[in-house]
């Protein structure tokens, strides 16, 4: 045990230990301690609260939430080796213990998941509440997404991930992250089945592998696929590029959860998508105006004359897009806007901007842009303010 850490599971060890002795335990003694424990849970809950505020270090803050991490790790695996080949009273007694234990440890994880070693092996009592929840649900979705209009592909990536869990023996090597992951995808896929009406089944579950960031290479190629369908349906060259642009709009308005991914190795989802539509918006815009007759453009002292924006693309995009959502700029048709800036704007960096770099920048708009957005708009009031 660390010293230096104050030990919140002392009362549940005790009982552990106690109890490593005893080949059975009578049920009305396994009723009455699932009481004490309900108790017991509740004050380490809070305790493990009320001490993380207190935690002025942040390094020694993530110290005591994976010091008891491990140690309901190790008070697990001690509960399934003693708990092996015994009476019913004895796994009756394990069932209550694994169950509070359970209830600490994902408390741990979701309250304090900047802290939780999530590629920790994850131990074989926890695991075996994993795989029976795991199976559970697949036989669940898979019945209710059959039922329904759903495109079977997608579904059987989400199911994919969970059946990992739910076939896991306890030779392979399966870390928190992959159970937490695993546990992600039930809760998403089973809170959109118990929604009243979902319009669209299928974009809804393209939003769930934007919003777990489900960056896996099975996803990226359906997505590959999905979007090679829009343009096979689009007839026009313009309708294509349409298709594409409320795609990448969509993707790029989606929501993310914070600190999640699939693979850690992989770039987020949205990144690879937003990358892979612009090359393609890209290849579509060139063939446009290739097939495309002369632009109609001003002749005389304007021909050939473009407004010059002593700002980067992205910055531009950005400015555009205040304009835009502040009612400044009062076109409807954003491609509009955004193709005229395209044919009649040039920036510092570039004598040409493609439509759909702009569009892309349009929605995607880091912290650096933002700030330095900012900063231009402070230097105009100011020069507002003096003048």
């Amino acid at each position: 045990m660390n010293h230096g850490i104050k030990y919140e599971l002392h009362e549940i060890d005790r009982i552990i230990s106690e109890s490593e002795e005893k080949p059975e335990i009578e049920k009305s003694i396994v009723s009455t301690l699932n009481k004490a424990l309900v108790e017991e849970v509740e004050r380490i809950k809070k305790t493990l609260t009320h001490e993380v505020f207190s935690f002025e270090d942040e390094r020694h803050l993530e110290r005591y939430i994976q010091f008891h991490q491990m140690a309901l790790i190790g008070l697990l695996d001690k509960l399934d080796a003693q708990c092996k080949d015994k009476p019913e009273g004895k796994q009756e007694f394990c069932k209550t213990l694994y169950k509070h234990l359970d209830v600490i440890l994902r408390f741990i994880e979701r309250h304090f998941v900047k802290y939780f070693d999530q590629d920790t092996k994850a131990p074989e009592g926890y695991l075996t509440l994993a795989r029976n929840e795991a199976k559970g649900n697949i036989e669940k979705l898979s019945k209710e997404f059959f039922s329904r209009n759903v495109d079977q592909k997608l579904v059987s990536l989400f199911l994919q991930v969970v059946q990992h869990i739910a076939e896991s023996t306890s030779e392979h090597r399966v870390t928190f992250r992959e159970v937490l992951y695993s546990k992600e995808i039930q809760e998403e896929l089973l809170s959109l089945l118990a929604r009243d009406s979902v319009k669209d089944i299928n974009e809804e579950l393209r939003q769930i592998t934007y919003y777990l960031n489900f960056n896996s290479v099975g996803v990226v190629t359906y997505h590959a696929h999905y979007f090679n369908t829009l343009l096979e349906s689009a007839e026009t060259r313009i309708e294509k590029i349409e298709s594409l642009s409320l795609v990448l709009k969509n993707i790029s308005q989606a929501q993310i959860k914070p600190a999640i991914r699939y693979s850690h190795e992989a770039l987020p989802l949205k990144a690879q998508l937003i990358e892979y539509i612009s090359v393609e918006m890209e290849y579509q815009e060139r063939l446009q105006k290739l097939s495309a007759p002369p632009s109609q453009r001003p002749e005389g002292p304007l021909s050939g004359f473009k407004l010059k924006f002593d700002t980067s693309v992205s910055q531009l995009a950005f400015l555009i897009k205040i304009f835009i959502e502040t009612n400044i700029i009062a076109n409807n048709n954003l491609t509009h806007i955004l193709q005229f800036l395209s044919m009649f704007a040039i920036t510092k960096k570039s004598e040409g901007i493609s439509f759909a770099s702009f569009r892309t920048k349009f929605y995607n708009v880091d912290t650096g842009t933002k700030e330095s957005v900012r900063g231009m708009l402070a230097s105009m009031i100011h020069y507002i303010d003096k003048s």
